[in-house]
C-alpha cells in the first residue's frame, strides 16, 4: 500500500508545475483526484481521502461560476457555499452540482402559461385568424415565369406534367406561398442549384439540407389538413414520383452495384421522395394525437408557421427574438375545446435514427479551458504524426521498394501519391492529412509484407486510439465542464430541457417526445434530474455465440460502442440512451476526432413503447 501511495505522489509531483505537491492547493487536490481515479479508486474512497486530508468547504469561483470542494477558502476569488462539507456534499460538487443544490430551499414552481409552459418566455398568443394576415397572404417571388427560366437546367423531364397542388389545399392554414414552394420542389431534381431554399423563393425559408427542408415543409402543412386532404396530397405526390421514376430511369435510377447493369431507385436524385412523405405523415399523426391527449377531444390546429420572425409574429406571438422556441422547427396556433388559442412548438426529426450531437472532441477545450493534455486533440495529433514520420524515415529504403513493387499495397500508395502530387520525401514533412495518409498507408503496407516493427506501430495506433476514446467517454460524464458543454450542445438537436419546460415537443416520425412520454421513459420529466443521472457506459468486447471475443480482419478485438446511459437509482440498472461514436476522421493519419451521439436502439424501443402506451397504435 505504501509503495502504491508513493507512486501516486510521484505522479502528482510530475503533474503539478512546481514539482512539489501542496495538499492545501485545491488545484493540486483536483489533480490528485484524477490520479486516484486512474488508479481505480472508487468515488467513495476518493472522497474519504480528500475529506481526511482536511476539512472541506464547498465554494463557487467568482470568475468561472464553477462549484467545487476546497480545503482552503479564498475570499478574493471564491464565494463560500457551505462550510464543513459532508461526504455527500463533496460528491455532489465533484459531480457538477450547482450552488442551489446545497441546503437551500427549492424555488416554488413557476405558474404555467395557458399552453403549459413554465419558463421565463412569453408564450401567450394574440387571439384571431392569422390566415387573414398580410404575411400569410404574400405572393411568392420570383414569379412563375422567372422561376421557370431560373430552373431550366434543374426541372424534371416530361412526362409526367409538372404537379399542381392548389386544388387540394384551396384555403391553406399556413402562408399560402408554401403550396407553390412545395410544387417547385417536387417539379425539380436535386442539383447544385436546387440545394438552397433561396433557389425556390426570394422570401427567406428554412436552413439545412434541401431534402430535410422539404420534409419539414410537409410537416408544417400536414397537421393543418384533414385526413382526406392529407391522403389526397400524399397520394398525388407519391404517384407523381412513381411516374417520374418509371418514365426516366436514366435520370432517377442508378447502377447498383457498379458494373452490374442493374438499375435501382436513386432517391438522392429528387428533392421530395417517398421516405420524406411517409415521415411527414407519421409526424402529422404524432402531433395530432398528442394535441388531443394534451388539450382534449375537439382540439384543432387553426394556423401554422415556419421558424421565421415575420411568420411567427403573424401567428400571434410577440417579440419573436426573445420568445421563440429553443430549437422549434414548426409553430402551430392551436384552438382548445373551450375556444382559447394557444401556441404549440415542435422540433421535427425524420425518425428515431437521430444524431443527437455531431461535433468533435476539439470542442472539449472550449468547454473546459483547463483540459488536460491527454484529452487534447492537438496533442494526440502531433504525437501520432511524429510517430508516423519517425517510423517511415527509419524504414525509408523499404518503403521506397514497396512503392515501386507490383504488390497491391505498393500500387495503392503509388496511386495515392500521384493523385495528391506528392513524393515520399514530401510526405515525410507530415504536416497535412494527405501526407500523413501516405505515411500510414506505407506503414500498413510494410505490415502486410511481414514487417513486425510496422505491425507494432499499427497496433500502437489502435491502442492509442482506443485509449483516447475511453478517456473522452469518461470525461464527458465525469468532468462537470465537459458534461455541461456536451449537454448544452445536445440541446440543439435533442432539446430535453425545452421539452421538460413544456416549451416544445419533438416529433420523431410517428413517435412523440413530450413531458408525458419523458415521464414514462425516465420516471421523471424534470430535466435537471435527468441530466444529473447521465453516466458513461464503457465499451465492452463483443462476443460470438460461443462466448469468445470477436476480432476484426487485423486480429484486433471488436468492441461495443461506448454509451451515455441513464441510471435512475445508484447501483440500479442503467438504461442506454445514446451510442457514442468518437473516432478519428482518417484513422491513423487524420488526427481529428468526430464526436457523434446516436439514439441507442434500446432507447428507441423505449420511446416507441412509451408513445404506443400513451397515444395508442399508429392509425
Amino acid at each position: 500500500m505504501k509503495n502504491k501511495w508513493n507512486k501516486i505522489l510521484n505522479e502528482l509531483s510530475y503533474k503539478v508545475s512546481s514539482g512539489i505537491p501542496d495538499l492545501t492547493n485545491e488545484q493540486h487536490l483536483m489533480k490528485l483526484w484524477d490520479i486516484l481515479k486512474e488508479h481505480n479508486w472508487n468515488i467513495d474512497a476518493r472522497v474519504e481521502l480528500l475529506k481526511n486530508l482536511n476539512e472541506v468547504s464547498i465554494v463557487k469561483n467568482k470568475k468561472s461560476g464553477n462549484v467545487y470542494p476546497v480545503k482552503t477558502f479564498r475570499p478574493q476569488t471564491q464565494t463560500i457555499i457551505k462550510k464543513d462539507a459532508t461526504k455527500d456534499d463533496i460528491k455532489k460538487a465533484q459531480q457538477g452540482a450547482g450552488e442551489d443544490e446545497f441546503d437551500k430551499p427549492k424555488e416554488e414552481p413557476k405558474e404555467a402559461q395557458s399552453n403549459g409552459y413554465t419558463g421565463d418566455k412569453d408564450k401567450t398568443l394574440k387571439q384571431g385568424d392569422a390566415n387573414k394576415s398580410e404575411e400569410f397572404n404574400k405572393d411568392l417571388p420570383p414569379s412563375d415565369e422567372e422561376f421557370e427560366k431560373k430552373n431550366e437546367k434543374s426541372k424534371n423531364p416530361i412526362p409526367p406534367k409538372p404537379i399542381k397542388l392548389d386544388d387540394i389545399i384551396p384555403n391553406p392554414k399556413f402562408p399560402k406561398r408554401y403550396v407553390k414552394v412545395l410544387e417547385r420542389m417536387i417539379n425539380s431534381r436535386l442539383t447544385p442549384e436546387t440545394k438552397k431554399f433561396s433557389h425556390f423563393s426570394d422570401i427567406p425559408g428554412g436552413a439545412g439540407a434541401m431534402k430535410a427542408q422539404a420534409g419539414e415543409l410537409m410537416s408544417l402543412i400536414g397537421p393543418t389538413l384533414s385526413d382526406d386532404e392529407w391522403n389526397t396530397l400524399s397520394t398525388r405526390i407519391l404517384e407523381h414520383e412513381e411516374k417520374l421514376i418509371n418514365e426516366h430511369p436514366d435520370v432517377f435510377k442508378k447502377e447498383q452495384p457498379k458494373g452490374s447493369g442493374k438499375l435501382k431507385d436513386n432517391p438522392g436524385s429528387r428533392i421530395v421522395d417517398k421516405s420524406w412523405v411517409d415521415a411527414a405523415g407519421k409526424t402529422r399523426q404524432a402531433i395530432l394525437k398528442r394535441l388531443e391527449k394534451q388539450y382534449g377531444k375537439g382540439t384543432k390546429i387553426v394556423a401554422s408557421a415556419w421558424d421565421t420572425e415575420n411568420e411567427v409574429e403573424a401567428l400571434g406571438i410577440s417579440d419573436y427574438k426573445n420568445n421563440k422556441g429553443f430549437s422549434t422547427d414548426t409553430y402551430f396556433k392551436v384552438e382548445k375545446p373551450n375556444g382559447e388559442q394557444v401556441l404549440d412548438e415542435v422540433s421535427n426529426k425524420k425518425s428515431l435514427k437521430v444524431n443527437l450531437l455531431n461535433s468533435g472532441i476539439g470542442d472539449f477545450q472550449s468547454w473546459d479551458p483547463d483540459l488536460p493534455d491527454n484529452l487534447k486533440q492537438s496533442v494526440y495529433r502531433e504525437k501520432a504524426r511524429k510517430r508516423n514520420i519517425d517510423f517511415v524515415d527509419s524504414k525509408l529504403d523499404k518503403v521506397k521498394k514497396l512503392i515501386e513493387s507490383d504488390t497491391p499495397e505498393g500500387k495503392e500508395i503509388k496511386k495515392l501519391m500521384e493523385r495528391k502530387g506528392l513524393t515520399i520525401e514530401q510526405a515525410l514533412q507530415g504536416n497535412s492529412r494527405d501526407k500523413q495518409n501516405i505515411l500510414f498507408k506505407s506503414i500498413k503496407g510494410l505490415r502486410a509484407q511481414g514487417d513486425e516493427d510496422a505491425g507494432k506501430i499499427v497496433q500502437q495506433d489502435v491502442e492509442e486510439h482506443t485509449s483516447m476514446v475511453k478517456r473522452s467517454v469518461d470525461a464527458i460524464t465525469e468532468n462537470p465542464k465537459l458534461k455541461e458543454g456536451m449537454l448544452q450542445s445536445i440541446r440543439e438537436e435533442f432539446p430535453l430541457k425545452a421539452v421538460s419546460d413544456k416549451e416544445e415537443t419533438m416529433a420523431l416520425g410517428e413517435h412523440s417526445l413530450d413531458p408525458t412520454t419523458m415521464e414514462e421513459i425516465f420516471g421523471t420529466s424534470d430535466y435537471d434530474k435527468i441530466k444529473e443521472k447521465l453516466v458513461s457506459i464503457p465499451p465492452k468486447p463483443e462476443l460470438d455465440k460461443d462466448g469468445n471475443p470477436k476480432v476484426d480482419k487485423n486480429g484486433d478485438p471488436k468492441m461495443s460502442a461506448p454509451m451515455i446511459g441513464y441510471q435512475a437509482e445508484v447501483g440500479g440498472e442503467t438504461m442506454p440512451v445514446a451510442d457514442i461514436g468518437i473516432r478519428e476522421d482518417g484513422r491513423g493519419y487524420g488526427g481529428q476526432f468526430k464526436f457523434e451521439m446516436i439514439i441507442n436502439k434500446k432507447f428507441a424501443k423505449r420511446m416507441e413503447a412509451a408513445t404506443k402506451k400513451i397515444y395508442g397504435e399508429e392509425s
